[in-house]
């Protein structure tokens, strides 16, 4: 997979940051995508939720600096079972279930998930 316009991460100490502040693990597989791609945007963007075509427009940024962080995610996205990790072109977040480990798509609009049916690995692999 290719990734554009990475954004280097400045402190990994966030990861223990947020997962304190959370009460929460952030699994490994999602710190090494964000550690390799932070604010990065894939080459191949889309994937499918049900009949539905999403986009996947970028990782969120970890540094507190940048736009589109995930800091500004977990503020918006208020179920702690659900870590936002991506943003699409209109606001919504990809996040990542805790509890399952799966993939979803969660709606800014209608507060509504929907699952990938994917693992993390998975869904990267399956973008197209």
């Amino acid at each position: 997979m290719v990734w554009k316009y990475k954004i280097d991460l400045e402190d990994k100490s966030v990861f223990s940051e947020i997962e304190q502040s959370r009460g929460i693990e952030i699994p490994e597989d999602l710190k090494q995508l964000v550690i390799d791609e932070n604010a990065a945007t894939p080459e191949k963007y889309c994937f499918m939720v049900g009949n539905n075509e999403r986009v996947f427009g970028a990782v969120l940024s970890f540094n507190k600096v940048d736009d589109d962080t995930v800091f500004v995610a977990l503020d918006v996205v208020k179920d702690k079972n659900l870590f936002p990790f991506g943003i699409d072109p209109f606001g919504n977040y990809i996040c990542l279930n805790l509890k399952s480990e799966e993939v979803v798509f969660w709606d800014h609009e209608t507060d509504r998930i929907e699952s990938t049916g994917n693992k993390l690995k998975q869904f990267i692999e399956s973008l197209y």
